[in-house]
């Protein structure tokens, strides 16, 4: 069992860092809720896992929310992010299609997890909310308000209730099991939609 005394520490005497200790515990993290379920594990399952002591656990993290959130965040991030393309109708079509392709993986069962488990847990509520939920919704509508501007989307378009138009169909496919995350039917909900909210 690892202990955070044999780590670098911060200047100061503040939290020591160690990232191999840090991803350690994340990894742990992600696969006992995997495994078990989010109400089924504890602060101490997920240190027992990673193979450090309690205090290390717990002087980085208050409960097992924001554990798991820091894990989800770092694995997820990167694949909900608009990159350029050929267009910008097209970057958001790109975008959808990452977003599916996460789903359709180990980060989709631990999103479909994660939704479902924070109906019982009020601090993962809190925790999905303020850091997945509400951040990527941040991004999209300033992203869309670009298009708007740019003259892409129709000047009368609502940036919040655009994202529910397109996004809604995946979270709903990863939900319910209704249908595949492909890339076939992203294109479809895309398309759809931007007759709608494109200029044409």
């Amino acid at each position: 069992m690892e202990s955070d005394q044999t780590e670098p520490r911060a200047a100061g005497g503040g939290r020591p860092r160690s990232p191999r200790i840090h991803k350690a515990i994340l990894k742990a993290a992600v696969d006992l809720v995997l495994e078990r379920g989010f109400r089924a594990i504890s602060m101490d399952d997920i240190a027992t896992r990673a193979e450090v002591g309690r205090m290390t656990i717990y002087r980085r993290w208050c409960n097992k929310a924001a554990i798991i959130m820091d894990a989800f965040v770092a694995r997820v991030d990167p694949g909900t992010l608009f990159v350029p393309a050929r267009s910008y109708t097209e970057s958001i079509r790109l975008q959808m299609r990452s977003m599916a392709r996460l789903f359709r993986g180990k980060d989709g069962a631990l999103i479909r997890t994660l939704l479902a488990e924070a109906q019982f847990d009020a601090r993962l509520a809190i925790e999905l909310r303020d850091r997945w939920t509400m951040p990527r919704r941040k991004m999209a509508v300033a992203y869309f308000e670009q298009g708007i501007a740019g003259g892409f989307l129709r000047a009368d378009v609502d940036p919040n209730a655009m994202i529910d138009i397109l996004y809604a169909p995946l979270y709903y496919r990863l939900q319910m099991g209704t249908g595949p995350l492909s890339d076939a039917y992203v294109d479809e909900v895309f398309d759809h939609a931007m007759k709608g909210l494109g200029r044409g």
